[in-house]
């Protein structure tokens, strides 16, 4: 080995300590606050631009799985008693018991039903996590992402959005082709970039010594295989959400600075 090798090897494995060391600190630093500040509203507003929602509950047995409109959380099942809630019965399992999780379906004249979700990380932060996992293992099939960049009023910097065109292929043999839009949000903060999420949480708790929560907001409706028409009902729709879900104070604080923006797809 040459000296040029050498000095490699020995950066390489400096930059090997280095992430080492950060990541033991990550997960044994003592004195991380779990603070319960989050960017967003956990609830989601009646009427968006033209849209008018419509709470979505779901009947928390399995054998049941009774999916009921325009009912209230906490009313017993029509079926089999049990008090409806807005997480199924495989969110329920999967999800920390603490997860803060809210949906509801909008519709409007002309126009296929958005269904929009809201799921908020509790003091357990692995509620939040990258949506493609549960779409392709719900059997979906993700043929295109594009990265959004939706305009918003007020001063404040565009909302990326990530969306994912998706088919799935049933057993009758019918393809149901949708589109499943998400950004990220945590206290002062928002991204379509799960990475990007994830160094904010790693600096937030090395740095800072905190630890919020963070929520992903979640939109999904048909789309037409042909066109790229649902990129502007999206866009339209997000951009008339979004300061709907802001937390007073942000929604008072003006322009999102650029440093807490992601420039990363």
């Amino acid at each position: 080995m040459d000296k040029s090798q050498k000095h490699l090897l020995a950066a390489r494995l400096f930059v090997v300590a280095v992430l080492a060391v950060a990541g033991w600190f990550m997960v044994n630093r003592t004195g991380v606050a779990d603070s319960d500040e989050a960017g967003i509203v956990l609830a989601l507003p009646e009427r968006v631009a033209g849209w008018t929602g419509h709470d979505l509950v779901n009947c928390p047995d399995e054998l049941c799985a009774r999916v009921c409109v325009d009912v209230p959380p906490g009313t017993p099942c029509p079926a089999c008693g049990k008090p409806l809630q807005y997480m199924n019965h495989a969110e329920k399992r999967m999800l920390p018991a603490d997860t803060g999780l809210v949906r509801k379906y909008y519709l409007r004249d002309g126009a296929a039903p958005v269904h929009a979700s809201i799921v908020l990380s509790g003091n357990d932060r692995s509620s939040i996590h990258r949506p493609q996992v549960c779409m392709t293992a719900a059997g979906y099939e993700i043929v295109n992402d594009t990265l959004l960049r939706i305009p918003l009023g007020g001063g404040r910097e565009p909302l990326d959005v990530m969306v994912l065109d998706m088919n799935r292929t049933g057993a009758d043999g019918r393809t149901e082709t949708i589109y499943y839009a998400y950004w990220f949000v945590g206290k002062g903060r928002e991204t379509a970039s799960h990475v990007q999420r994830m160094v904010w949480m790693a600096t937030d708790r090395v740095l800072r010594g905190v630890s919020h929560r963070w929520a992903y907001i979640a939109l999904s409706a048909p789309r037409d295989p042909g066109s790229d028409a649902h990129l502007q009902q999206i866009a339209n729709f997000a951009a008339a959400l979004h300061p709907l879900l802001l937390v007073p104070e942000d929604a008072e604080a003006g322009p999102t600075p650029l440093t807490e923006k992601d420039e990363t797809p």
